[in-house]
């Protein structure tokens, strides 16, 4: 509020803090996305994980069985033939997983740089919404002082001028203290 002419100063911090809020909820909004993302990968993930190690016992076997066979040669073709099909399925599964794996970190690098700007965004809240009381507590102090120097809404029969320069003074020495504190404090 102008001490002098009775009229509120227009809040300048409203319009800041419903942006920051705005920006809060759609990251939340997004977060939240890549959270349910990040739960069906690494299921997606473990499936393969266990199908990769399920191929690699097969062969495994499919390699203790060639090495012992001595036998038939319809035998050892079927058991080629298995030996051929693990490997292309163990390559493909580690391919898969190597994919998966790779999409895993880079959503979680999103989800990451998400957390990070959510808490820049609670920080900024919370000094603007600190900056904002001490600026009404500033212009509490402000209209306090003019009153009680006499210019406020009660003028004083006899004003003092003394007084009013000696309050004056207070209030710049007080608003250059504040404002000191917020640089320090930043």
């Amino acid at each position: 509020m102008d001490p002098l002419s009775n009229v509120p100063s227009p809040d300048n911090y409203a319009g800041f803090i419903a942006r920051l809020d705005a920006a809060t909820a759609s990251l939340s909004t997004r977060a939240r996305a890549l959270n349910k993302a990040l739960a069906a990968i690494s299921l997606l993930l473990g499936r393969y994980q266990r199908a990769l190690r399920a191929w690699e016992r097969r062969l495994a076997r499919v390699n203790e069985e060639l090495a012992r066979h001595s036998g038939e040669p319809q035998t050892s073709a079927a058991l080629h033939e298995l030996h051929r099909t693990a490997v292309q399925m163990e390559s493909m599964y580690s391919a898969q997983i190597l994919r998966i794996t790779e999409k895993l970190a880079n959503i979680q690098g999103r989800r990451d740089a998400i957390g990070r700007s959510l808490l820049e965004l609670e920080v900024s809240r919370a000094k603007l919404d600190t900056s904002r009381k001490l600026s009404q507590d500033r212009e509490n102090l402000s209209k306090a002082l003019y009153e009680l120097a006499g210019t406020g809404g009660a003028t004083a029969e006899i004003p003092d001028l003394g007084l009013r320069n000696d309050l004056k003074e207070a209030r710049e020495a007080v608003v250059l203290a504040e404002a000191l504190l917020e640089v320090k404090g930043s």
